[in-house]
C-alpha cells in the first residue's frame, strides 16, 4: 500500500520543543571523574509508583507515564515523563473531520541542598491530527547510563509520534541528555505490512536519510523504515555515546502494538 497521507501529515508533527541551543549541541565533553567512589551505580535506578512524586518537585502537565529515581555524582536524580489528555479541536474549513492534539513532557531534576532543580526538559506534540494518532515513550526503552564513566549519568529516551491512516512508519526519536548537552537521532520505525517479519526489515546501517534525495524517498518509501536522518548531533560527544545510540535505536526501532491515549 502506498502511504500518501503520511507525507501530508509531516507538518502536523513538527511541534517539538526540544531546546536545541548552541550550548547544548556543542557542549564540551566532561572530564573523567577522578573520584571513583562517585562512579554511577546502575542498581540505584528505581521505578517509582506513578502516584508517589517526591515532595517539592514542580508540577507538570498531563498524566504521569514514567517516574524514575537514581543516584550519581550530582546527587539524587528524578526523571518524570507525562502526557497531556487528548483534546478534540474544531475541524478546519477544508477538513470535514475532527482533529486531535496530544503533548508529551519529560523533565529531569537533581536534588541540591534539599531542593529539586530542573536539569533539562523536553516537550513534543502531535497537533491537529484527523487520522490515527499516538504519542508516547516506547515501553522499556528509557535508559540511565554512564558511558563516559565520569560519575554523571546520561538519560536516553525513545518515543514515537503517530498521525497516519495507512501502514507508513511512525516518527521515532532517540534523545540522549547529559546535563545541558543533548544528542539525538530522529527517523522512522519499522512496521509490519506483509508476510516479511518487521524485524527482518531493520537496515544494516540506519544512517543517514539526509544523504538520500527527496525524490527517491518519495518513490521508494520503504527506505524510510528503520532509518534516521543524521548522526551530526553526536559529533561533539564521546564515541561511546554514538555506539550506544546506534545499538539502542536498532533495539527499539521495530514498531510494537501501541496502547491507548
Amino acid at each position: 500500500m502506498r502511504p500518501i497521507l503520511w507525507w501530508a501529515t509531516l507538518p502536523l508533527m513538527a511541534a517539538c520543543s526540544e531546546h536545541r541551543s548552541p550550548t547544548e549541541t556543542k557542549a564540551a565533553v566532561p572530564a573523567v571523574a577522578k573520584n571513583v567512589s562517585a562512579a554511577f551505580d546502575s542498581t540505584t535506578v528505581k521505578n517509582l509508583p506513578l502516584n508517589q512524586l517526591p515532595a517539592g518537585v514542580p508540577r507538570q502537565p498531563g498524566q504521569v507515564l514514567e517516574l524514575k529515581r537514581w543516584m550519581d555524582a550530582n546527587g539524587p536524580n528524578l526523571l518524570r515523563i507525562s502526557r497531556s489528555s487528548v483534546q478534540t479541536l474544531p475541524a478546519g474549513l477544508d477538513d470535514p473531520n475532527d482533529t486531535q492534539s496530544v503533548s508529551l513532557y519529560a523533565r529531569q531534576y537533581v536534588q541540591r541542598a534539599g531542593k529539586w532543580e530542573e536539569l533539562w526538559h523536553l516537550q513534543d506534540a502531535v497537533e491537529q491530527c484527523a487520522f490515527d494518532m499516538w504519542l508516547g515513550p516506547v515501553p522499556g526503552a528509557a535508559a540511565i547510563t554512564d558511558l563516559d564513566v565520569d560519575g554523571r549519568t546520561e538519560t536516553t529516551l525513545v518515543y514515537k509520534l503517530v498521525c497516519r491512516s495507512d501502514v507508513s512508519p511512525a516518527d521515532l526519536k532517540l534523545i540522549m541528555r547529559e546535563g545541558s548537552a543533548k544528542y539525538a537521532l530522529r527517523g522512522h520505525t519499522v512496521v509490519q505490512y506483509d508476510s516479511v517479519p518487521a524485524a527482518q526489515r531493520i537496515p544494516a546501517n540506519a544512517c543517514c536519510l539526509d544523504t538520500i534525495s527527496a525524490a527517491r524517498l518519495e518513490e521508494e518509501y520503504e527506505l524510510l523504515m528503520g532509518r534516521y536522518e543524521t548522526e551530526k548531533a553526536f559529533r561533539q560527544a564521546p564515541p561511546a555515546f554514538l555506539r550506544f545510540a546506534r545499538q539502542h535505536w536498532r533495539r527499539w526501532v521495530v514498531e510494537q502494538e501501541m496502547g491507548q491515549l
